[in-house]
């Protein structure tokens, strides 16, 4: 007696076996586990949707290392009519920012520190571009310049990932 096996095309064959799983009451999920996504994720299939806590900057961060600054402050500022900005901590105009670091609650933009003219308590240039006495700007901003707003990446309650997404390098 000899057997022969006929090709279906894929669907059927897919449709069949989804049917199979069905009656053996194994179409859901198995088993759930939690690992870390360091230890071995990658390939792993999610059990269930995955939601973000919280938002990604989860603060309005600098886009560029540069001086933070409120974008009101530096309105008429031209290369021929520079604007000079004092940086002390009562008349606070101006604060020195890394790439990343939160703006502070008063700035709303940041000036590029390649676009800035650090000053000594004498208004003479220096290189002292973390702590001047003050900054000269040859060019106004304006506001939101060179700042990554709060949730720009992603916001909190936004669906990161579906339930049953096989877990990438990109993930």
């Amino acid at each position: 007696m000899s057997v022969y096996l006929h090709d279906i095309p894929l669907n059927q064959a897919q449709a069949k076996f989804q049917e199979a799983l069905h009656d053996a009451d194994l179409w859901r999920v198995l088993s759930v586990e939690e690992i870390p996504l360091d230890e071995n994720a990658l390939g792993r299939v999610t059990a269930e949707a995955i939601w973000a806590k919280i938002s990604s900057p989860h603060y309005h961060a600098s886009a560029m290392d540069g001086f933070a600054v409120r974008a009101e402050d530096t309105i008429g500022a031209q290369p021929s009519s520079p604007v000079q900005l004092i940086i002390d901590n009562e008349q606070l105009k101006a604060k020195y920012v890394d790439t990343g670091d939160p703006l502070p609650d008063w700035a709303n933009a940041v000036i590029p520190i390649e676009n800035v003219e650090s000053l000594d308590e004498k208004g003479q240039i220096t290189n002292a571009i973390r702590k001047p006495s003050s900054i000269r700007i040859r060019a106004s901003v304006t506001p939101w310049s060179h700042v990554r707003p709060l949730g720009e990446d992603i916001v909190a309650t936004q669906l990161v990932l579906p339930a049953g997404h096989i877990l990438r390098p990109v993930d």
